[in-house]
C-alpha cells in the first residue's frame, strides 16, 4: 500500500511537472508576442485554487492532476472584437503562430538538457559493461563475446556505461546488418574488434521489452543466488526452499550468481531439477520442478522465489561520472539530441512494421518508472523526468491533427499558400487525429497491462 501511495504521488509530480514545463513554453512565446492568454491550468477538472495576474490571465490548480492546458485568445476560432485582434493568436502572422505552437515540445527538450546538465555536475555512479553470462547460441555468442569482457565501443563510439550500451546499440532494433563491438578482458588489455550479425536474430524477439539480453548481453551479476521470499504454494515452496538458503548447484551446474540460477530456471519450465543447497552451514539436496509461465510469448520457467535487493555494488563494477559546467552542458545537449533522435526512429520502424508495437509504453508504466526512480534517489529521477519530456516532445511534434505538429501543418499551409484551411476540413481532419490518438493510448494501456500481469 505505501508503494502504490508512493508510485501515484511519483507519477502525479512528474506529470504536473512536465506538463507545466510544455504548457509554459507555449504560455512564455505567446505572452512575448502580445498574445493574450485566457487560462494556464495544471490538471483537469473542478478547480481547487485560482488567481489572477495583472494581465487577466486566470491560473488553475484543478482536481485531476493528470495534464493541464494553456487557453490562448483567438485560438479556437471565437469572435474577436476589431479592438482587440492586436491580442488574437489567429489574428497574428504565421510564423508567430508557429512559434507559440513550437514553445511547448521545445521546452521539453529544454527542461531535459537542464536536467541532464544537473545529473552530469551532480555526478552519477553507473555500472561498467562487463558482461555476464552469454548464451551460446546468442548473437552476442556466436560473434564470440564471453563473459568478463567490457564493451569498450559500438560502431566506434565509446560506451563507458550499460545506458551507453543500450544508446547506441537500439538504433540498430529491426535491422539486419553487421555491426562492430569492441571488447576487452580486462583494463590493460587491448580491445578486440567483434562483428554481431543481426540478420541472423530471429523476428519474433524484437516483441520482447530487453532487446539486449535478446542479443544475449547481460550485465555481469556478482551477487550470490541467496534466496529471499518464498511464494505460499509454488513450486519452490513445494520443493522446500526456504528464505536464506543459498543455491550451490542445479544438477550438478554450479551456481555463481542469481542471473546463472534465474536463467537455468527459467530454460527448465516443467523438468525435475536437483539442487543443492546450503542452509545453517548444512548442505541439503532437493528436488525442484518448475511450473510453466508465459512471458514474451514463450514459455518459461516459474518457481515463487525472491532474491532480496543488494545493499551496495562491488565498487570493482561501478564508475563515477561527473564533469565541469562547460562539458556537462555539452554532454546534456547531445544526450538530449541523441535520445530525441532514437525515439523518432523507434516510432518510424514501429509504422514501418520493423518493430513490435509492444515498445510503446503508457501511462502505467510511466507511473511505475516514475515510483522506481524516486524511491531510488534525486539523479535517477531526473533522468526519468528527462527521458519522459523527450518523449512528450518529440511525440508533440509529430504531424498528427491536434497535436503541436498537426496545428504546424496547418499553419505551413497558410504560409505557403496564403489561405486558410476551411474549418470543415480542419474539424475533419481533428476527428481523424484524435482517432489516431485514443488508438496510440489504448495500445500504449494494453502492453501496460500486459507488462505488469506475466
Amino acid at each position: 500500500m505505501f508503494q502504490l501511495l508512493i508510485t501515484t504521488s511519483a507519477f502525479i509530480l512528474a506529470i504536473s511537472i512536465l506538463v507545466a514545463v510544455h504548457e509554459f513554453g507555449h504560455f512564455w512565446v505567446a505572452r512575448r508576442f502580445g498574445v493574450k492568454v485566457l487560462r494556464f491550468s495544471i490538471g483537469f477538472g473542478r478547480p481547487i485554487y485560482r488567481w489572477y495576474d495583472k494581465l487577466g490571465t486566470e491560473y488553475l490548480l484543478s482536481s485531476i492532476p493528470l495534464g493541464g492546458y494553456v487557453s490562448i485568445f483567438g485560438e479556437q476560432g471565437q469572435s474577436v472584437a476589431a479592438s482587440e485582434r492586436h491580442m488574437s493568436f489567429r489574428h497574428k502572422p504565421v510564423w508567430v503562430q508557429m512559434l507559440v505552437l513550437l514553445a511547448g515540445p521545445c521546452f521539453n527538450l529544454v527542461f531535459a538538457v537542464c536536467a541532464y546538465w544537473l545529473i552530469f555536475l551532480l555526478g552519477t555512479v553507473v555500472l561498467i559493461p562487463i558482461l555476464g553470462n552469454v548464451p551460446a547460441n546468442s548473437i552476442a555468442g556466436l560473434a564470440g563475446l564471453h563473459k568478463g569482457q567490457e564493451i569498450i565501443s559500438v560502431e566506434g563510439k565509446p560506451t563507458p556505461s550499460w545506458e551507453a550500451v543500450s544508446m547506441q546499440l537500439a538504433p540498430f532494433m529491426g535491422e539486419e546488418k553487421a555491426i562492430t563491438v569492441a571488447v576487452c578482458a580486462h583494463s590493460e588489455a587491448v580491445p578486440e574488434n567483434k562483428i554481431l550479425d543481426l540478420g541472423m536474430l530471429p523476428t519474433d524477439t524484437l516483441a520482447g521489452t530487453n532487446w539486449l539480453e535478446n542479443l544475449g548481453f547481460a550485465p555481469i551479476d556478482p551477487i550470490p543466488p541467496r534466496l529471499g521470499k518464498i511464494s505460499l504454494n509454488e513450486p519452490a515452496y513445494q520443493a522446500g526452499l526456504q528464505e536464506g538458503d543459498l543455491i550451490l548447484a542445479a544438477n550438478g551446474v554450479v551456481m555463481a550468481s542469481r542471473s546463472e540460477f534465474i536463467q537455468y530456471i527459467q530454460q527448465r519450465p516443467k523438468k525435475l531439477i536437483n539442487l543443492e543447497i546450503l542452509r545453517n552451514h548444512h548442505h541439503l539436496k532437493l528436488l525442484l520442478k518448475p511450473s510453466p509461465k508465459v512471458s514474451a510469448d514463450k514459455e518459461i520457467g516459474f518457481i515463487g522465489a525472491e532474491f532480496p535487493a543488494p545493499k551496495e555494488i562491488p565498487p570493482r563494477l561501478v564508475r563515477l561520472q561527473r564533469f565541469g559546467i562547460a562539458e556537462a552542458l555539452t554532454k546534456a545537449v547531445r544526450k538530449t539530441a541523441e535520445y530525441s533522435a532514437l525515439t523518432l526512429d523507434v516510432l518510424q520502424k514501429m509504422i514501418l512494421g520493423k518493430l513490435s508495437m509492444r515498445h510503446m509504453s503508457g501511462p502505467l508504466m510511466i507511473a511505475k518508472y516514475a515510483g522506481e526512480t524516486i524511491s531510488t534517489g534525486t539523479v535517477e529521477f531526473l533522468d526519468f523526468l528527462a527521458k519522459v519530456s523527450i518523449s512528450i516532445g518529440v511525440f508533440n511534434l509529430l504531424p498528427i491533427p491536434i497535436l503541436d505538429g498537426g496545428r504546424l501543418m496547418f499553419c505551413a499551409y497558410e504560409w505557403l499558400t496564403g489561405r486558410k484551411l476551411s474549418m470543415n476540413i480542419q474539424v475533419l481532419v481533428g476527428w481523424l487525429g484524435g482517432t489516431i490518438l485514443v488508438g496510440f493510448m489504448i495500445l500504449a494501456f494494453y502492453n501496460d497491462l500486459t507488462y505488469l500481469l506475466r
